[in-house]
Formats: structure tokens, C-alpha cells, sequence
């Protein structure tokens, strides 16, 4: 049977009910977010973070000064160049008579000005040899995790950095250039895995390729940034959450670990709220907030030498989240060439990125091409005499009997 859309409906309605009758609770505490932001007092935050016996369960930011400030773009060049890199794959399926995954890292250069014009590229890689198909341990025990689900995750996120790396090399010199990437800088999750994972896809694969990005922009104006749209991240929010802890000493576990989350002291001041939600309070079309520094966990220990910050910026449809290396939000020259493309970009697309809207479109794998990624493993397998099987599970569903 199929899925009875009718029941469902009736779920939708009362999650929507129960959605609506919340909505007055948290105006309430996005309202005295937007009051905290306000009177943020930076000095004490510092301090109270800092005290022996703080132990959060929740990552805190740097935070500058006046949190609540908004700055307008600065001018755009007369010429400039902005590249954007997005990927896509399919996944190791056992369906299939062949172990192997497929990266599609896709991308689109736009250069604006005298020397206008566009280009876009895809470039599609199969990983079918025992060594690409599993991150290896170098040293005894030899120990090896599959390159599958989070890991591809992970490994296309560090052939996306790598394939923005290569573009940029093709671009002018001469001609400023912002490099853009979809989703987080950051890659959460990796503290899951053992060290020898995080070592070779952060700060091997990752990390290092910023840093080539970073060596790049020694002799060049070029900047780096990644753009998430709808961020749902609440890390200044945390700050303020912090604020409005009752106790003299921050020690989630110890002091609130009995109260069921959602009722905690600091739920009922800020629970909910996204950064988002402040920063609408504050920011006119194409501005941006203060930077902020991430002190996520996996940054820290493999970013080595390198740190993650973040702004948010407002577009004509959304408040989005740009993150961005240490190296370029210390550079005002580049904090500045980031902003001023950006929201340029986000005005083209409209309300997104048009780099990146387009560097999609080039990476996209359909459901259609993994259809036909499927008879070619089969086809090519067939060609050398070699077995071509499917599960059970998979040629029951293209014969259907009922």
C-alpha cells in the first residue's frame, strides 16, 4: 500500500496547530534575544566563559565588541572574477555488482567587468580501487573505515575545496577574485572517527587545501567563503544564552543536568532562537553583521594554524550565514571583497549566489543519471565476461507481480 496522505494530512494539521500555538512564546524569546544582543556586554562574557568550572554543553563564539552592529558593502571593483564549487555523488550501493562511489565536482567561473564572460566545468571521478574505497590506518594496527554515507560526505567536501582550489589557479592573476563554496567550512562530525580519518580528510585533505588557498592569495587579491542559506546555527545565540544563566558558574551537567532540556533557565530566556532570527532585527538589505570566531572542536585540533569565523549577511529574501578562514576576515581588504561580491551575487541570483545556484547545475547528479550510472557499471562489467548480479531487494522492485 501506499503512503495514506490522508492520515498524513491529518499529522501536518496537528503539527501546524501545535506550531501556531507556540508562536507566542517564541516572539517572546526572540524579543529578548534581540534585547540581549542590544546590551551584550562582551567584557563579562569573556569573563564568565572563562571562569575555572565553566562546562557547557553548547559551543560559544568569539564575540566582538558590538555584536548588534551592521556594516554596508563597500564599492564593487571595476573588474572582478568570482568562482563557485559545488559537488555531488553516488554512494556505494550494494545493489550493484561493483563496489565503487562516483564524485561530481561541478563549477562555474564568472568574470565581470572589460573582461566579462562565464565558463562552467564538471568533472566526474570513480573510486572503485581497494584503497579509494576505505580511509586507511598507515601505521600498525592497519585499522580502515569504508568511505561511505558522513565519510563521502566528507570526501566530497574535500574534493569541492580542491576543485575550487584548481579553478581559481585558471583565473587572471590581475583580477580580484572571491571563491565560493556551498555549506559549512566546517566539518562537524569528524570527532566521530578515529583520528587516523580525521588526520588524512581534515587535515590532509581539507585543511590543507585552504591553506593552498591561503598561499594563493599571497601574491593575488583573492578571497574564500562559504555560503549557507537558511542557516539554522544558534552560536551567537549561545553567547546569549550564556548571559542568561542564573549561576555564577556555567556548568550545564552539574546544575541544570535534572531539568529536562527546553525547561533549563536559559531555555525559557532564548530557547529556539536562531541567529538568524537577531540578526533581522539589525541588518538592512546587502549588510552584514560583526565577525565572529568559531571555536568548534574539530577546528582546533586539524585546523592546524587556521581558524573559522563567520557573518551574516542580508539578502532581499533571507538572512544567510558566510563562513570564511581566519586569514581573510583579518584582512579588511578581503573582509571587504568578500562582502561586496557577495551581496552582489546574492542581488544577481536572486537572493542566493548566482555562482553558486550555477555551480549546482554543473554538479547535479539526477536520478536519471544514476540510473544510467547503474547499466554502465553493468554494461562495462558484461563487456569483460565478468559477473553482473543485483540484489534480490533491487529486481523485485522493477517486478512488481500484485
Amino acid at each position: 500500500m501506499a503512503l495514506d496522505l490522508a492520515r498524513t494530512a491529518l499529522q501536518i494539521d496537528a503539527m501546524a496547530a501545535d506550531m501556531r500555538d507556540s508562536r507566542g512564546d517564541r516572539r517572546a524569546r526572540v524579543s529578548a534575544a534581540i534585547a540581549a544582543a542590544r546590551s551584550f556586554d562582551a567584557a563579562a562574557y569573556d569573563a564568565k566563559r572563562m571562569l575555572p568550572g565553566t562546562a557547557l554543553s553548547w559551543r560559544l563564539p568569539d564575540v566582538p565588541a558590538a555584536p548588534d552592529a551592521g556594516f554596508a558593502p563597500p564599492p564593487l571593483p571595476d573588474e572582478y572574477c568570482v568562482v563557485g564549487v559545488d559537488g555531488s555523488h553516488i554512494d556505494v550501493s550494494r545493489h550493484l555488482p561493483a563496489r565503487c562511489f562516483l564524485i561530481n565536482i561541478g563549477g562555474i567561473e564568472l568574470r565581470y567587468g572589460a573582461r566579462h564572460g562565464a565558463r562552467g566545468f564538471s568533472e566526474p571521478r570513480l573510486y572503485a580501487g581497494d584503497d579509494e574505497l576505505v580511509v586507511r590506518e598507515r601505521m600498525p594496527p592497519h585499522r580502515e573505515e569504508t568511505i561511505s554515507g558522513a565519510l563521502l560526505d566528507a570526501k566530497r567536501a574535500v574534493e569541492e575545496v580542491r576543485g575550487l582550489a584548481d579553478a581559481l589557479r585558471r583565473t587572471p592573476a590581475d583580477m580580484p577574485a572571491l571563491g565560493l563554496l556551498d555549506g559549512s567550512l566546517i566539518m562537524f562530525g569528524m570527532h566521530r572517527h578515529p583520528d587516523f580519518v580525521a588526520r588524512e580528510l581534515v587535515e590532509e585533505g581539507f585543511a590543507a587545501a585552504l591553506d593552498d588557498l591561503r598561499r594563493m592569495a599571497a601574491g593575488r587579491p583573492l578571497a574564500v567563503a562559504s555560503y549557507i542559506s537558511l542557516p539554522r546555527s544558534a552560536e551567537f545565540v549561545n553567547a546569549l544564552r550564556l548571559g542568561a544563566c542564573p549561576h555564577a558558574v556555567a556548568s550545564c551537567d552539574r546544575l541544570c543536568g535534572g531539568i529536562a532540556r527546553g525547561r533549563r533557565p536559559c531555555d525559557d530566556a532564548v530557547g529556539g532562537v536562531a541567529d538568524r532570527d537577531v540578526f533581522a532585527e539589525f541588518l538592512g538589505v546587502g549588510e552584514r553583521s560583526a565577525v565572529f570566531g568559531s571555536n568548534a572542536d574539530v577546528v582546533r585540533d586539524h585546523y592546524v594554524g587556521m581558524g573559522v569565523r563567520f557573518f551574516y549577511l542580508r539578502t532581499e529574501e533571507e538572512i544567510g550565514r558566510v563562513e570564511l578562514p581566519d586569514w581573510v576576515a583579518d584582512d579588511e581588504a578581503l573582509l571587504g571583497l568578500t562582502h561586496a561580491l557577495l551581496a552582489e551575487q546574492c542581488r544577481l541570483g536572486p537572493g542566493y549566489p548566482v555562482a553558486l545556484k550555477e555551480a549546482h547545475e554543473e554538479a547535479v547528479v539526477s536520478g536519471g543519471d544514476r540510473r544510467r550510472f547503474g547499466w554502465l557499471v553493468e554494461d562495462a562489467l558484461g563487456d569483460m565476461d565478468l559477473p553482473v548480479y543485483s540484489s534480490e531487494k533491487n529486481l523485485s522492485k522493477a517486478r512488481r507481480w500484485l
